[in-house]
């Protein structure tokens, strides 16, 4: 009869040692007796069963394994043959081999295409990056340049207090004094600090000892 130790049991029956010691403590489960003395605590299927824990039954031996001597063998069947073995290895990985330069041959024009394309890039980069001098005065423009596209914008427009500097200034070529040019537009407020941002702006030109004069069309700008 086979008997179990408590660890043994719980595998065998999917459950804690625990449980097995309750059913034991409450009498559903019976020990078996120590086979051997100072044996621990031993119990047998049968009573794992009738104290309703799940025992599997007992495991059938494999056919498809059982090596006893009765048991006849089916013959080997025979590998192949280390010629046969290099005979069929070519045949197997050739369409792999091909394939595989086909994949290097498509990656390595790729790549080329790629180069190609970088350096391309860097050179649109470039000719968009450095600075285009204006063509000087009076010379030919090249070639498929409209005039158009290289005459200075058009000065935007004065209104104000700028338009009357403007007109009372041209009115003198010599120049005029900030002072002056408020005595004759008889406003309150200084108008140095204008006249100054409309130099900034290429409005007008300072000369010597403080005088503006108005600035050619197209200079500032």
């Amino acid at each position: 009869m086979d008997t179990y130790t408590i660890a043994e049991a719980s595998r065998l029956v999917g459950t804690s040692r625990g449980k097995l010691y309750q059913a034991l403590r409450a009498g559903h489960l019976q020990g078996a007796p120590s086979e051997k003395p100072g044996q621990g605590l031993r119990v047998t299927r049968e009573a794992l069963r009738t104290a309703g824990f799940p025992v599997p039954g007992p495991v059938a031996p494999d056919p498809a394994r059982d090596t006893s001597p009765d048991t006849p063998r089916e013959p080997d069947t025979p590998g192949p043959t280390a010629e046969e073995s290099v005979t069929r290895a070519p045949q197997s990985t050739a369409p792999e081999r091909a394939l595989i330069a086909s994949l290097e041959r498509a990656l390595e024009q790729a790549r080329e295409r790629e180069l190609r394309l970088l350096d391309l890039l860097a050179d649109l980069t470039r000719q968009r990056s450095a600075p285009q001098a204006p063509p000087a005065p009076g010379a030919p423009l090249p070639a498929g340049v409209p005039a158009a596209a290289v005459r200075p914008p058009a000065r935007p427009p004065l209104t104000g207090l700028r338009q009357q500097i403007v007109e009372v200034v041209r009115q003198h070529p010599e120049g005029m004094a900030p002072r002056d040019v408020r005595t004759l537009l008889a406003v309150d407020h200084e108008v140095r600090a204008t006249m100054k941002g409309m130099v900034r702006s290429g409005i007008l030109t300072r000369r010597a000892a403080g005088r503006y004069v108005v600035a050619p069309e197209g200079a500032g700008l």
